[in-house]
């Protein structure tokens, strides 16, 4: 077999060697090891054309950005999970505080724990009283709680082992718990606000519910003897044949897990206690961890669109998620994600135009959210609203390739509208 260029070598290397990482709308502002301020650490590779197909070489070196910036960054975060749900939040009616604490926690289910900093990479002089909890349960790479199914959302096809035929997870249908399964489970447990009525459960897989889905029940699957069943899958590296397995447990998802194993994880049965603080500011962290999944639903849509869950199966009752296949390679996916910031989203092919979509929806689902608590401004359901704040300012923010411009933009229309800057992010001019 001919020999593989080195370059290719090490990017396999550096996937083997990394968690999966279902990166959706990946840190783009990252935080300097030592002094100096952020700096932009999704670069599109110049092997790289903005359409697809592309070449083998652009995947691979659109994979190394991404596994090198933990090495060469101090964290970060992504504007489109934080900064720009801020905004939006704020457009639809939402006070400082709940816009602020959706995105916080949008964020959070990326990171475990979000903390705001500055362009420094300094905590901000409130950091203490900005912290989220820990909900590092939910976190795209773990593979053991089944976090990482909240970063890939797979539809579902009455248990069959075949794709849904013309799903469309560029625009989900979020109320559709047939197909949708695990993101309108998501989003029952974020509307139900507070308590436990509405269960999140690993996988999102509930008992039977009235209208006979396995998404919306009152309680997380069993089977007929009341037992948790397994959930098994693959998350592809390249191709079938390199891919991570996984196994789960139906039941009750795991919130947050202890760092050394000397306390129990918390589960989400106990999400209000452990999140504490008001009803609202539980709300909206409920909220902002559902505006994650519908942001990475979108923005793992190829993929995902291809996955399926199937089951309960014939033989142990139990289910199957596989993402694999040359859509699901992680070079392929890393690319997609460079495509999401930074760069002319116009010139991109259609399915590629995810962070588009992914504005669109968050906001159209914060509307819906607002008015269900009584904050929703009326000029907020008007198209020319939206089209102004989303065309007008945040997609030339986003389409902007240098990190302090984009900050600055997104800034700037927080500041026209009256509104503080996110957290962290440049301040408005002196008057």
């Amino acid at each position: 077999m001919r020999n593989r260029p080195m370059w290719w070598c090490g990017v396999v290397m550096m996937a083997a060697l990394v968690p999966t990482g279902a990166w959706a709308f990946a840190e783009d502002v990252c935080y300097p090891l030592g002094a100096g301020t952020v700096a932009n650490c999704t670069n599109l590779p110049s092997s790289c054309s903005l359409r697809e197909p592309t070449s083998a070489r652009c995947r691979a070196e659109s994979l190394a950005v991404l596994t090198n910036a933990p090495s060469q960054f101090n964290g970060g975060r992504s504007v489109v999970h934080s900064d720009a749900t801020y905004l939006l939040a704020r457009a639809v009616g939402f006070s400082f505080s709940d816009a602020y604490w959706i995105a916080a926690y949008n964020e959070a289910t990326d990171l475990g724990q979000f903390i705001p900093r500055d362009i420094h990479g300094q905590p901000v002089p409130e950091a203490a009283a900005l912290t989220t909890v820990d909900i590092s349960g939910l976190v795209r790479t773990d593979l053991k709680t089944g976090g990482v199914l909240y970063h890939y959302l797979a539809p579902r096809s009455g248990g069959s082992a075949v794709p849904f035929p013309g799903v469309n997870g560029l625009k989900p249908e979020v109320n559709d718990a047939d197909t949708e399964g695990m993101l309108t489970h998501i989003r029952a447990w974020a509307m139900a606000g507070t308590g436990t009525t509405a269960p999140l459960c690993t996988a999102g897989l509930t008992v039977p519910s009235p209208g006979g889905d396995l998404s919306t029940g009152p309680a997380c699957y069993t089977d007929d003897g009341g037992q948790s069943v397994p959930v098994r899958g693959l998350i592809g590296l390249f191709g079938v044949a390199a891919s991570i397995p996984f196994t789960l447990a139906t039941g009750t998802q795991v919130l947050s897990v202890s760092s050394d194993g000397s306390t129990p994880n918390v589960l989400a049965t106990g999400f209000d206690a452990w999140v504490g603080g008001s009803s609202a500011h539980v709300e909206d962290a409920r909220l902002g961890i559902y505006l994650h999944a519908l942001g990475d639903r979108i923005s793992h849509h190829v993929c995902t669109d291809q996955a399926v869950v199937a089951g309960p199966n014939p033989i142990d009752g139990g289910f199957r998620e596989d993402f694999i296949g040359y859509e699901c390679g992680q070079g392929l996916h890393a690319l997609r994600h460079l495509y999401e910031i930074g760069v002319d989203f116009s010139q991109l092919s259609p399915q590629d135009r995810t962070t588009i979509a992914a504005l669109s929806a968050v906001y159209d689902e914060l509307v819906v959210f607002a008015r269900a608590r009584g904050v929703l401004l009326d000029v907020a359901t008007t198209p020319a609203f939206k089209a102004a704040l989303i065309e007008g300012q945040l997609l030339p923010a986003l389409q902007t390739k240098d990190v302090m411009s984009r900050l600055n933009q997104l800034s700037a229309t927080a500041c026209s509208r009256g509104w503080s800057p996110f957290p962290g992010s440049p301040g408005c001019p002196a008057k």
